[in-house]
């Protein structure tokens, strides 16, 4: 289950396995959706973790990877819409905040990409 998608009832309810039951509770999930926004459940996971533990993913230019992007079929990334689509043919890509302001700035990943390899 991705943890991103709890409901603060929800991170509240598993505090309470922890507290009063004594049993472990791991979960994994995105800090921030495609428009740089916390997610419900990351908000109050990242409040109330006894412990936090980031898997780092890399960006192409080889910085820390922090933004996702939202690309549609044709490979242009956008920011506006709802968090969660179901059934759509959006991908999404792992960057750099770096990265992620120019490819919506620009209207294009692949042009940012091109760029970097050129460099």
């Amino acid at each position: 289950m991705n943890a991103s998608f709890l409901t603060r009832q929800q991170v509240y309810e598993l505090s309470e396995v922890v507290d009063q039951l004594d049993i472990p509770v791991l979960c994994y999930g995105l800090r921030t959706d495609f428009r740089g926004e916390l997610f419900i459940g990351s908000q109050y996971l990242l409040a109330w973790s006894d412990k936090l533990v980031e898997l780092k993913t890399i960006c192409f230019c080889g910085r820390k990877a922090s933004m996702v992007l939202r690309l549609d079929q044709a490979g242009r990334p956008y920011n506006e819409g709802e968090q969660v689509v179901i059934g759509g043919n959006e991908r999404y890509v792992s960057v750099c905040r770096k990265h992620y302001k120019e490819a919506l700035q620009v209207g294009s990943l692949t042009a940012i990409q091109e760029r970097h390899r050129h460099d």
